[in-house]
Formats: structure tokens, sequence, C-alpha cells
């Protein structure tokens, strides 16, 4: 609807009647302090109205009242998604959601709302989303922490594109997604003891698989053609670490809190919190119970899972390491130690062949394991201490993790 404010400053015009001249004086002074008076309190009940009126416009993530999520964590399953949420919910303020209450045969929380995985669910539109979320007000900064939304399409009703479709051009340019990436094989043994317990171990179930991995089990863990995808639905995809949220989760989820607000200025942001809420190590959730990995597998078989994640973890490097301005990686980019935070399993880290060169798309480098080639990274460095690495500018190709001391 069409809004003024002219008509609240806007006065009427009075003419002083024939009184005698001290009289008349007294009253046009008065009508003037009180005209004056009432057109300040005009003027700012107008400048309210209208900023109210512009805010509630804006908020285009207000929907039939209630507040849909401007932040989605879209995965991956299995990489600290729950321990991630829970802090969010718990120490800084964003809002939990509402259990759907239909016939859906997916399930629903106030963390997971499994919507745009669900067939059943979208066929019903963003009107039905909505009900999962509380209504509109300030400090209502609600998310969606789905992790099955960053799986193959074919398994999950292709949800990304669900997602890009439902939200349209400009809720997509201020929402925000992220996805927390850890060790590929760490996560299937983690996935495999959540969905399975009481079933045979790890290691007999990957035995029986005989170097054929099409489950969706390991096909979840090839990070590049989800990133891929999710950046070709968004526009924009950060990239969290595990292994640095675990490190430190309170700058992590502060960083990616600043990002949300700058993607969607003047949008609702979460309630104040205290600084001394915010854990810096998080507890682990919706953890089972499970042996170390490098008990739970064997030689050949890690051998062959590396050699099925290498090219996918390179690309990932790629992305993260690269120039790619869509690749936002919060807290920020790994160093040192941290640098291949892909391989924190022993038998990743003991069978993960080299990473070459990636040519095409956007992965423009990925880190190498330490070689022969760690000498001629130093030399590029002229024989300065430190990291070989992203820490010391290096993004040349055989550039890799060296230590801190010159090769031999």
């Amino acid at each position: 609807p069409d809004f003024s404010c002219t008509q609240f400053w806007q006065q009427p015009k009075h003419r002083p009647k024939n009184r005698p001249a001290q009289a008349q004086h007294r009253r046009v002074r008065l009508r003037q302090s009180m005209r004056g008076k009432r057109a300040v309190h005009r003027m700012l009940f107008c400048f309210i109205s209208c900023a109210c009126y512009k805010f509630g416009r804006s908020d285009i993530f207000c929907y039939n009242g209630r507040q849909l999520p401007s932040l989605f964590l879209l995965g991956a399953q299995k990489c600290a998604t729950s321990s991630f949420t829970k802090q969010l919910f718990d120490e800084w303020g964003v809002t939990a959601g509402i259990t759907f209450r239909d016939s859906s045969t997916h399930s629903s929380g106030t963390k997971e709302h499994h919507f745009f995985d669900a067939r059943d669910r979208t066929q019903k539109g963003l009107s039905h989303y909505a009900k999962s979320f509380p209504s509109c007000g300030p400090h209502v900064f609600t998310m969606d922490a789905t992790p099955n939304y960053f799986m193959p399409g074919n398994s999950n009703n292709q949800a990304m594109q669900k997602i890009a479709n439902m939200y349209g051009k400009e809720r997509l340019k201020r929402a925000t997604f992220a996805v927390l990436l850890c060790d590929p094989i760490q996560r299937a043994q983690s996935a495999w003891y959540h969905f399975h317990r009481g079933e045979k171990s790890f290691r007999k179930m990957l035995e029986g698989e005989h170097g054929h991995y099409q489950g969706l089990i390991w096909t979840s863990g090839l990070y590049d053609t989800l990133t891929k995808e999710a950046l070709r639905y968004f526009g924009e995809l950060v990239i969290i670490p595990s292994l640095l949220y675990f490190a430190d989760a309170a700058d992590t989820i502060k960083k990616l809190i600043e990002h949300a607000k700058r993607r969607n200025p003047g949008g609702v942001t979460p309630k104040p919190t205290a600084l001394s809420a915010h854990s810096k190590s998080p507890a682990h959730s919706n953890s089972h119970p499970h042996p170390k990995l490098q008990s739970d597998i064997n030689s050949a078989d890690a051998q062959k899972l590396a050699t099925f994640y290498r090219e996918s973890i390179c690309n990932v490097y790629g992305y993260v390491y690269g120039n790619d301005h869509r690749a936002i990686v919060l807290p920020r980019k790994p160093m040192g130690s941290s640098t291949r935070f892909l391989e924190t399993s022993a038998p990743l880290k003991a069978h993960m062949a080299t990473c070459r060169y990636v040519s095409g798309g956007h992965a423009p480098w990925a880190p190498s394991m330490p070689s022969a080639t760690c000498a001629e990274c130093w030399h590029i460095h002229q024989g300065k201490r430190g990291d070989c690495s992203a820490k010391a500018g290096c993004y040349h190709e055989k550039c890799n993790i060296c230590t801190n001391h010159k090769p031999k």
C-alpha cells in the first residue's frame, strides 16, 4: 500500500480573532508553542511508523507471520552438525524451530526440519515450511540444520534445488549456507554406528563391499560434487573445517554469525548473549560409541578408500585454498598442521596419495604430501623459516606442508 508521512506534519492555518493586543499576543505565543510540540510529536510518530513499515517490507524472511531461516547448516552428516547447532541454540541466542505435526514419513525436529528432502512436504509449498518456525519478532533468528540437504540429489528429493526454487532470488542473496566438513572415512564410520547400532562392525561391513563403494554411506563423503552443486544453486557456500570448529568453537560461531549479518543487513539478529556463555570446546552431541578407526579397518580397505576419496579431497582443497570467491572459509583458512583438515584419521594419512594440480573448474590448488618437492617449495620462499603452505602465502602448484625446518 502507498504510505505517506506528509499528512502528519501538515498544519491548519489559524488566524487570530479580534481581541485585545496583550491577550492576543499571549494566546498566539501559547498556540505557537503547542503547535511546535505537536509538530515534533507528529514527526517522531511519522519517523517510527515509516521505519517500522519499511523494516516490515525489507524482512523478506518473515513469511505468513513466521520467521523463515536465513541460515542453513546443510551438512555434512556426522561432521559435528548436532554439536554446532546445540551451541547456537543454547549459547548464541538462535531460536529453535517447531516440530512438524503432519503425516509425513520423514521425521522432524527443532534442529532438522526435513522439509526440502521430503517430497510430501515440499508439495505443500513454502507456507507449510513456515509452520515449523516461530512467529516473527525482534531477535527471532532461526536456522535449518538438516544435514540430509548436503547429500547426492537422487537420495534427498533434489533438496538444494528445491531450496533455490522455493526461496527465490532475493532470499538466496541474503541467506547464508554453510557446511561442516570432516575426514570422509571417519564420517562413514560414525554414520555406520549411528544408523546400524547392534549390527556387524564397520570393519566387517567394509570387507563385504569388495571395493565397490556405491552406497549413500560412501557417496555422502564426496564433498566436491556436493560443494559444486551448492555453489550452482546458492552462489556462495561457507566451508567450516570441523577440525577448526573443535579447536575454537566460540570463534568459529562468532565468525559465522558476523557473516550472516553481512549477508542480510538490517535483518533479524540473534538475541544478545554474554561472552562468558560461549564455550570454546564443544561437547560431542548425538555421537555413539565405536572403536577407533585404525583398529576398525584393515590396511587393504584403507588404501582402497583413500583412492576412492582422493580426487574429491583434492578438489575440496582447491575450493578452500584457491581463488574462488564463492567459497568462504571460516573461521579462517587452515594453516600449518590443520591444512589437511580432511585427512585426520591414521588410515587416510597413511594411504592418501599426493594431490596434484587440479585443472579446470574452480579448484586451482591443492596441498601435497611432504615429498621431494618440499625442497623446491622452500626455494620459492628464498629460505624463509615457516610452513611452506598458505600460511606463508604460497599458492604455487608445488607448495606443500613442509616442516618448520629447512628440508635436507
